[in-house]
């Protein structure tokens, strides 16, 4: 499987402990960048950021693109996807609520405000990335303006989300 983020990149940038458990965190990262960063990326430049990760490949321009827009939208949809699944775990015989002894967990009105937060950082993120990327016009990144009925795309392609972001109640 091919990350836009590693799990030690994701525990220097974001929010969560530095001894949180590497494979629920790797999960959160997946599902975070094809959730979200996907559509926001269109599948063409996605595909092209993972390919980029995975040989080491990368002009300036596609540096900047996962430095300044890609890499801080992922981290902080990781943070809100965690500030709840972190709480929770799923096993053979029920799904419970974690607690440790050393911290006091949040209450869950605490826990929702704390991810109403986390969700407004997330989606400020997607909506300057996605900014970007549509001033830009497929000048740097001609991937982006790809459609699915281009040669060598397939059923996996997803519509491009277009859209940023409209804050419902945005308070800082």
């Amino acid at each position: 499987m091919n990350y836009l983020l590693s799990v030690d990149n994701l525990k220097k940038l974001g929010l969560i402990h530095s001894n949180t458990d590497t494979k629920i965190l790797a999960v959160a990262i997946k599902r975070s960048q094809d959730i979200q960063l996907q559509p926001a990326l269109s599948t063409p430049l996605f595909k092209a950021l993972l390919l980029r990760v995975q040989n080491n490949t990368w002009t300036q321009d596609y540096l900047d693109l996962m430095n300044d827009f890609v890499v801080p939208c992922l981290v902080a949809f990781v943070d809100y996807r965690c500030a709840l699944l972190l709480n929770e775990k799923l096993t053979n015989k029920s799904v419970g609520r974690v607690q440790d002894e050393n911290i006091q967990p949040n209450t869950d009105s605490e826990t929702s405000a704390l991810r109403d937060q986390l969700r407004k950082d997330a989606y400020f993120y997607k909506e300057r990335l996605i900014v970007h990327l549509i001033v830009d016009n497929g000048v740097k990144y001609p991937e982006y303006i790809e459609t699915n009925s281009s040669p060598g795309h397939c059923a996996e392609d997803m519509r491009k989300d277009r859209s940023g972001y409209t804050p419902i109640n945005f308070i800082i």
